[in-house]
């Protein structure tokens, strides 16, 4: 299964206004390959899902871009490139002895309650083939979050600064091994792993739904990104991630 890339070609940058956008260049120039991918401890303009800003402290959060072409996954599964990419940021931060791990839908990461990582895939769908540019934001060295009371990062759940060297080579061993899961016959096996880390999978908690709160249980998240949720009166409903905002 890990036949998918042997390796990932890294290059690290010195600074970049977004490591997505450095690939989404090379992909429209047509000079990229399957498996480059950029890095850098200086990323000034991150991106986020839906546009959302993302900004690190410079030399303490790690913006890690990789380009992937699938050739076996169906477009209509395409969330399983975020299952994949978020299962192997957890396996990384839990080599490092960050606590509690956890996917809160859509594309964080979070420690305890705290969000640690973002991730954003940005897919190009041509028939069945999928091109995708997977940015992880991984808060690593920053020692507190004044403005952001509900981020964390990989030192204050440690009280250690792992090698950046160490951290990408774990990150992309991590992400060979389960995107090798992206593919048609393995992606049951890929969204059983990626719910048995679900933040609060099959328990209620409270969401914001057209300005007003509601109480449901998150019943699963299916392979397009849809989350499932079933209400108290029995109403099972699927929202995309923009239509509903968890509290918590």
């Amino acid at each position: 299964m890990l036949d998918f890339m042997l390796l990932l070609n890294l290059r690290k940058l010195s600074a970049s206004s977004s490591t997505n956008k450095e690939l989404r260049k090379l992909l429209k120039s047509n000079n990229i390959e399957s498996g480059d991918g950029v890095w850098t401890l200086n990323q000034t303009d991150g991106v986020g899902q839906h546009g959302s800003v993302w900004q690190g402290e410079t030399n303490s959060h790690l913006a890690f871009s990789v380009y992937k072409c699938f050739e076996n996954l169906n477009p209509k599964w395409i969330y399983s490139i975020n299952s994949a990419s978020a299962l192997a940021v957890i396996k990384t931060l839990d080599y490092f002895n960050v606590p509690d791990l956890s996917i809160k839908w859509p594309n964080d990461i979070l420690s305890g309650n705290k969000k640690i990582c973002g991730i954003l895939a940005e897919n190009q769908i041509k028939g069945n083939q999928i091109k995708s540019i997977i940015g992880v934001g991984i808060n690593l060295y920053e020692k507190s979050f004044i403005k952001l009371p509900n981020a964390t990062s990989v030192f204050i759940e440690t009280q250690k600064k792992p090698s950046i060297a160490d951290f990408i080579d774990n990150l992309s061993k991590s992400l060979i091994f389960y995107m090798s899961f992206c593919v048609n016959l393995s992606i049951e096996e890929l969204s059983e792993m990626f719910h048995n880390k679900l933040f609060f999978w099959k328990k209620k908690i409270e969401f914001e739904i057209d300005g007003r709160l509601n109480e449901a249980l998150i019943s699963k998240v299916h392979l397009n990104g849809l989350i499932e949720l079933e209400f108290k009166n029995g109403k099972v409903r699927n929202f995309q991630p923009k239509e509903i905002k968890m509290i918590y």
